[in-house]
């Protein structure tokens, strides 16, 4: 029985480390493929995915050898799923690795924000001195500390961040208060508190398909000095298990605000469907009184 375990866990220790050596090559033939393109013309999104697409092919054969499944259905549809998991994680363990992919998420991000800054006006923040003023709340604090951001006022912007978390009823709730923690996070990018901001988005994290955190993590964690091998994890409900895998990670990621958004839009459609439902009734009977005469 001990033998057995043992080597079931040897097992598992080599389709780990398979599993890493392709992830690694592939890692490194799209960043080839991203420098390759970037001496033609600017780096984008869908530069990267056309770059995913082209190397893939070669790792097709060493992604199905990792899947141990007799049944050649579910064997097909994890390996679907794997191939997703992989491109997934690409979108920001390149961030780490791949020097043109780095410099272009990081221009990006410097773009919006430079543009942003452009746009706003000084003459705002008297309008938002006064909200603060008549109504003291979370919600004029943070609207506050964005407009002081945008300008540039980065010390202000944190002190009303602050405070617009110190008077939030629901500041210890991570989703309630994920604007505000981002917000903050890039505050102290800023400042090149690189580690604090590292911090604030594994708090925000929130698995699978949190993409742009998990990338904002990792431009973070490289200029803190961090590896590859810090890059943000795919939590243990979110692995390959079974057929349901798919169905289930979309129902985790449901967020307090999506509900809300739901229940006004079940709202109106039940409305909606009551003066269908009335109309089509009144058509009917119109056609059987019609008939009838």
């Amino acid at each position: 029985m001990k033998r057995k375990v043992l080597y079931m866990v040897a097992l598992l220790g080599f389709y780990a480390v398979s599993a890493q050596s392709y992830k690694n090559g592939y890692r490194t033939d799209v960043c080839a493929c991203l420098e390759s393109e970037s001496l033609k013309r600017s780096i984008t999104e869908n530069t990267l995915k056309a770059c995913l697409r082209k190397v893939l092919p070669k790792y097709a054969d060493k992604i199905d050898a990792q899947i141990d499944e007799p049944d050649v259905r579910k064997k097909f549809q994890k390996g679907q799923i794997a191939r997703r998991d992989l491109l997934v994680a690409m979108s920001y363990e390149l961030i780490y690795t791949c020097d043109v992919y780095f410099k272009h998420i990081d221009d990006q991000r410097r773009s919006t924000k430079l543009i942003t800054r452009e746009n706003t006006k000084k003459s705002e923040l008297e309008r938002y001195n006064q909200m603060v003023a008549l109504k003291p709340n979370a919600i004029s604090y943070y609207m506050r500390a964005q407009l002081q951001f945008n300008l540039g006022n980065i010390k202000e912007a944190e002190a009303d961040l602050n405070k617009s978390l110190e008077v939030n009823p629901y500041k210890e709730s991570v989703k309630h208060t994920r604007h505000e923690l981002l917000l903050l996070a890039w505050i102290y990018e800023e400042q090149e508190k690189y580690t604090e901001a590292v911090e604030i988005y594994n708090k925000i994290y929130m698995g699978y398909y949190d993409q742009e955190v998990a990338k904002l993590r990792a431009l973070a964690d490289r200029k803190a000095g961090g590896t590859v091998a810090n890059a943000a994890k795919m939590e243990p409900s979110q692995t390959v298990k079974d057929d349901n895998d798919t169905a289930r990670r979309r129902t985790l990621e449901t967020n307090t605000s999506t509900q809300e958004i739901e229940k006004k839009l079940r709202s109106n459609t039940e409305s909606r469907a009551v003066k269908v439902k009335t109309k089509k009734d009144t058509a009917t009977l119109r056609k059987l009184l019609k008939i009838g005469g």
